[in-house]
């Protein structure tokens, strides 16, 4: 009796394994600028867009539900806000658990200023990637593709090309079923450069293969064996910025770029704040050139010790 109730018990685990969704999105709304919105309302959204992302399969890959992907959305509903029809800015992080540690690290930050959408309560939300159906969905589904570019590229190099295809195909498909704008503008737009079309063009352009080979070296080569040889692991960052030189001067402002170090910023401050001297001039002579917002952030790294 025992033996059976173990092979069931494991055949029901295997199953719950195998069939594991690929993402985790965690979405949360703030509506202070909103008041239209109850937090009923709210609520109901949230779990809507949540299930339609985590409930869904993506690939034709195994997950453990340890190995799902993560990924933060933060919506900030606007005063244009009605029931039905929400306007709002989006900060999307994309985020990757860092091998041996607790930590997890931010890929990118995207902020998305047209995350505009219609949405009835409790309506269901439905996807076809070769049709246009709601804004919604497009948004979502073509977030979902991008995290797993994002994190296939961290593990392998180029490995997330296919999904970055997916990605590409939605965005056309919303530009040109010409989504209606709420706010003046709705985000597919490849005109404006920091919309979702500039985001998904920096990542299929051959100029930011190093881009994204370099986002490998950064989480596979450094990250992931820090704690093994932390020098080992900054020379590797700093060669990854070398990289991020080489777009720059193909491409000498993009999106990609700058969502880049809005999301490593402060980790990038950490890492080297243990770092040698001659180490520490060398990032910063890169970080001058490739994150002047942050240029006197950065240098508080020549203070730590």
């Amino acid at each position: 009796m025992n033996k059976r109730v173990f092979i069931l018990v494991s055949l029901i685990f295997f199953s719950l394994v195998a069939k594991a969704q690929e993402l985790e999105f965690n979405i949360n709304i703030d509506r202070q600028q909103a008041p239209n919105i109850s937090l009923a309302l709210a609520t109901d959204l949230k779990t809507n867009l949540t299930n339609f992302v985590n409930n869904r399969r993506w690939t034709n890959d195994q997950f453990s539900p340890q190995e799902r992907i993560k990924c933060n959305i933060l919506m900030t509903l606007g005063s244009g806000s009605v029931v039905g029809t929400y306007v709002s800015i989006a900060q999307i992080q994309f985020v990757r658990p860092v091998f041996g540690a607790t930590y997890e690290t931010l890929i990118i930050t995207f902020i998305d200023k047209n995350f505009d959408f219609e949405f009835a309560q409790s309506q269901s939300l439905d996807y076809n990637e070769n049709v246009y159906i709601t804004n919604v969905a497009s948004m979502l589904s073509f977030y979902a593709y991008i995290a797993l570019a994002l994190d296939y590229d961290s593990f392998s190099k180029m490995g997330g090309s296919p999904y970055i295809e997916k990605a590409y195909a939605i965005a056309y498909t919303a530009q040109s079923a010409g989504a209606a704008p709420l706010n003046g503008k709705t985000g597919w737009e490849s005109t404006e450069f920091n919309s979702r079309m500039s985001l998904i063009i920096n990542l299929n352009n051959q100029q930011f293969i190093p881009f994204r080979e370099g986002m490998y070296t950064y989480h596979r080569e450094a990250m992931d064996k820090f704690m093994d040889n932390p020098d080992a692991a900054r020379g590797k960052i700093i060669e990854v910025l070398q990289k991020i030189k080489t777009t720059r001067q193909a491409v000498s402002v993009s999106i990609l770029n700058g969502s880049f170090f809005l999301a490593k910023k402060q980790e990038i401050i950490q890492i080297f704040s243990k770092a040698s001297a001659e180490m520490k001039t060398q990032l910063l002579d890169l970080l001058r050139d490739l994150d002047t917002v942050n240029s006197d952030a950065y240098s508080a790294i020549l203070k730590s010790n």
